[in-house]
């Protein structure tokens, strides 16, 4: 999608400088004078225009305006508000970044889960924005200002989850695997799989209560080409989830990329 038809444009930090760029560009004949293009003249993949009726300058990539400088006349220009539309695919966030950075960071993507896709990156803090951003420029470090809503970040209850194990006799299967493995008797399948086996959360109950029948049917599930605590990482996260063993935080922005990516990758083990 990206490769020739598209060329990153050179960053436009404020609406003067867009309406700017806009007047610069000269329309192409027998088109809207108010849309012109944005990168390659030859294409109108990327396009900027002024709204006629609001004055807003409007990037647009493809279909969708994924920038708008709005119009506020009240407002000094260079401080006026710039609204994100948040679609989903690698070259809308390479555009992003090369218009707004280092100001906005986007990551949008589009994994088909529940969990946060959208996150908007602004003066070192990120937000979940799932339908739009509205970003403030100011003097003293651009901000967020529409658009967020909160992370709800499950968390482990400890006790809950211990109490979980011991109800399902994971504790004890544990023991009988590793004294099987320890006597070279375990019966692990020869399957080739880079990943432990995806246990939903009735099948992890139902094999672990069910005794060494049911303990077998899980062993014979795992592979001996995946690492034992990858493994029982997976049958330990469906006994949580079977018994719900979580409680949710609330929290509003991440202003650490790796905390913000550790509560996504926690939230998507429970999708």
């Amino acid at each position: 999608m990206f490769g020739n038809n598209v060329i990153t444009p050179s960053r436009m930090l404020s609406y003067t400088s867009a309406l700017s760029r806009w007047s610069s560009i000269k329309p192409i004949r027998g088109r809207s004078p108010e849309t012109r293009p944005l990168a390659r003249r030859s294409n109108d993949n990327l396009t900027i225009r002024q709204d006629p009726t609001t004055g807003d300058i409007i990037v647009r990539l493809y279909r969708t305006d994924i920038i708008t400088y709005k119009n506020e006349p009240d407002t000094d220009p260079d401080l006026r508000p710039i609204e994100l539309e948040p679609y989903s695919s690698v070259t809308t966030n390479l555009i992003i970044h090369s218009i707004l950075a280092p100001h906005v960071f986007t990551q949008w993507a589009d994994r088909h889960h529940s969990t946060p896709d959208h996150i908007t990156g602004v003066n070192g803090r990120y937000y979940n924005t799932p339908s739009y951003a509205l970003i403030q420029p100011q003097e003293t470090g651009w901000t967020l200002v529409g658009g967020e809503k909160p992370f709800e970040v499950p968390r482990i209850n400890r006790k809950e989850a211990k109490q979980a194990l011991r109800d399902t006799n994971f504790y004890t299967f544990q023991t009988w695997l590793n004294t099987l493995i320890r006597l070279d008797l375990a019966p692990m399948s020869a399957h080739y799989r880079r990943s432990p086996y995806g246990w939903s959360p009735s099948e992890a109950y139902r094999y672990l209560t069910a005794g060494e029948d049911g303990w077998r049917e899980i062993a014979g599930r795992m592979s001996g080409r995946v690492a034992l605590d990858r493994e029982m990482t997976s049958l330990r996260q469906a006994v949580y989830k079977y018994y719900q063993c979580y409680d949710t935080e609330t929290i509003p922005y991440f202003t650490s990329y790796r905390e913000m990516q550790n509560a996504l990758n926690q939230m998507r083990r429970l999708d």
